[in-house]
């Protein structure tokens, strides 16, 4: 049984699904891959919680009556995280907090930290990893650790994990996504004829979108996806500043009708393609018809193409979509490094 110290930055929704998954989820964990995940301490901005050692308590975890947050103890994360790690053996610190993009900042301090004393990351947090994705690679590689990005890169749906591993060997020619579910369902609800402010205020109602939904409907989230996606799955790196972005706030309800009366439904894609002097960053609203691979993928589902030169056309598509689905992904990916650096040591 190999006993593994998580150390959780962020305590909101992506945080409590991670903490109620692997709780849920223990004794398969002891069983099918001989991990004891050992809780540490749960971060937030202006607190910690601090989990008693293994012995003193039996899994204190805690959804009914939440967690009692004390001080910081040196009233700065960064300085109370560096003197945990330096006393923790390594382990895995979660993020599922959120960084400005702009800086990376402060996850990007977090990783770079934990690294240096032999932790692995696996986040939900798109921030350090939009700010210098191959910097925070290289630095992982350099302190032989790993470094989890599904949880950022789409979350339940496979885009990065297809991309390394299934198609490995072969030449990525191009990248398409459907990578925002709240996007997609405003857009599927607009091809049943409803119009864009009410289907919105709908998936508001059922929480399918934020209060401000600016970061999904503007395309910002496909752009930071679709960045990631490539510059994790091919030899190119890319900033921000290259993803030319628009998003679904101006597509009327007459343009989805007339593209359904050509057989065709708008869908917004994030797209890389491959070209002789690099590649074309592009997040916009397009018009599919039924032979494209993403035409079915409808209400809050995602989906992925990648077009190779060895293995062709390789689609995924489903992918849950909610804080639960996050949670699934970083759980994922913490099993799946453990396991690759278990190998690598032996």
């Amino acid at each position: 049984m190999r006993h593994i110290p998580i150390i959780l930055l962020g305590y909101g929704n992506v945080g409590r699904a991670f903490v109620r998954l692997v709780e849920e989820k223990r004794d398969r964990l002891n069983q099918d891959y001989g991990l004891n995940l050992v809780w540490t301490t749960i971060f937030r901005r202006e607190g910690r919680y601090d989990f008693p050692p293994i012995g003193e308590s039996d899994h204190p975890v805690i959804e009914k009556d939440g967690l009692k947050f004390g001080e910081l103890k040196t009233g700065r994360v960064l300085n109370d995280l560096k003197s945990l790690l330096r006393e923790a053996p390594g382990g895995v610190m979660v993020d599922g907090s959120v960084s400005d993009q702009k800086t990376g900042q402060p996850g990007y301090d977090y990783w770079k930290k934990a690294f240096s004393w032999g932790w692995h990351v696996v986040t939900a947090n798109k921030g350090p990893l939009v700010y210098d994705y191959k910097g925070l690679h290289n630095s992982a590689h350099q302190n032989r650790c790993g470094l989890g990005i599904s949880g950022a890169t789409a979350a339940a749906l496979p885009t990065v994990d297809l991309a390394l591993y299934a198609l490995a060997g072969a030449d990525i020619q191009s990248v398409e996504g459907i990578l925002n579910g709240t996007s997609n369902y405003i857009l599927t609800r607009m091809g049943e004829g409803v119009d864009y402010a009410e289907a919105l205020s709908e998936a508001q109602g059922k929480g399918i979108a934020e209060p401000d939904p600016a970061m999904d409907v503007e395309g910002w989230d496909t752009a930071y996806k679709i960045l990631l996606i490539t510059n994790a799955s091919t030899e190119l790196k890319y900033s921000l500043n290259d993803v030319s972005v628009k998003g679904i706030t101006s597509i009327s309800r007459q343009e989805v009708e007339k593209a359904a009366r050509e057989g065709k439904r708008i869908k917004l894609l994030g797209r890389f393609e491959r070209t002789d002097t690099g590649g074309i960053l592009e997040v916009a609203p397009r018009a599919v018809g039924p032979d494209h691979p993403l035409f079915w993928v409808n209400g809050t589902e995602k989906g992925i193409t990648f077009e190779t030169d060895t293995m062709g056309s390789i689609s995924a598509v489903g992918g849950r979509s909610s804080p639960v689905g996050a949670a699934a992904a970083l759980l994922k990916d913490l099993i799946n490094i453990v396991r690759q650096h278990d190998n690598k040591s032996d």
